[in-house]
């Protein structure tokens, strides 16, 4: 393996390592997730390099002896100014990172594309923070490969009523009808699924300016977010705040 690695990565984790060093977590698009150190990333000039949330063009050394990175240079292309100036915004950047790393491993090329662009959106209107959390799930579950066309029941087979709420199957990990639900926990109503479907075949950033009223927000948001952690397999410590 090359000692010297040139890597575009998304910065997903940032921690203290002792008093001087920090060390950090990026999603690449070519090797998934990878841990290196930024060695004096504490104080002085190391301090401003890879920063929570940001992403570009990273140095990277391979210590062969520990199997170990440590980041020598970053040629940056986006900085979170935005997200960072919200405690929502901070939050919702923070479960767009945490859920990539739990179930991007098969996609991380999709996977991080997706997240890069949501962050620069996300950054230029911090206070769409919901809105951007909706479009941004709805577009990982269809990477993922668990979204239908919201139709028919992948179940049953049955075609949905126009008005039909529709639930939730754990063994499918999908939504169904009714009658192949095995949860009353996640239902999607009519209106969220008219949105799910105008949106299915649209990018990120043509899926955000699609208006969706508040109220609709609230019941899409609680949908996703059960269906996107049933398929992480295990609680998102992002959504313990009660910020999302």
């Amino acid at each position: 393996m090359d000692r010297d690695i040139r890597l575009e990565a998304v910065v997903t984790n940032s921690r203290p390592v002792g008093e001087m060093h920090r060390s950090v977590t990026l999603f690449s698009s070519t090797m998934g997730l990878v841990n290196a150190v930024v060695f004096g990333g504490r104080k002085g000039k190391k301090a401003a390099l890879a920063p929570l949330f940001s992403y570009g063009t990273f140095q990277l050394y391979y210590n062969p002896v520990n199997d170990s990175y440590s980041i020598t240079e970053e040629a940056s292309e986006f900085t979170p100014t935005g997200i960072m100036q919200s405690l929502e915004a901070t939050y919702t950047a923070s479960y767009f990172c945490e859920i990539c790393s739990r179930v991007g491993a098969d996609e991380h090329c999709a996977v991080y594309n997706l997240l890069r662009r949501s962050l620069l959106i996300l950054d230029s209107d911090p206070d769409s923070h919901r809105k951007i959390l909706i479009d941004f799930t709805w577009k990982l579950i269809q990477i993922s490969g668990l979204a239908t066309d919201l139709k028919t029941c992948p179940s049953c087979e049955k075609q949905y009523a126009h008005n039909e709420t529709l639930f939730f199957s754990t063994q499918m990990n999908t939504p169904v009808c009714r009658t192949c639900a095995d949860t009353d926990r996640l239902f999607l109503m009519p209106g969220s699924r008219k949105y799910l479907q105008f949106t299915l075949p649209l990018s990120i950033e043509e899926a955000f300016k699609v208006e969706l009223y508040e109220s609709n927000q609230i019941r899409l948001r609680d949908f996703l977010l059960g269906w996107i952690s049933h398929f992480a397999q295990g609680p998102l410590k992002t959504l313990q705040s009660g910020l999302l």
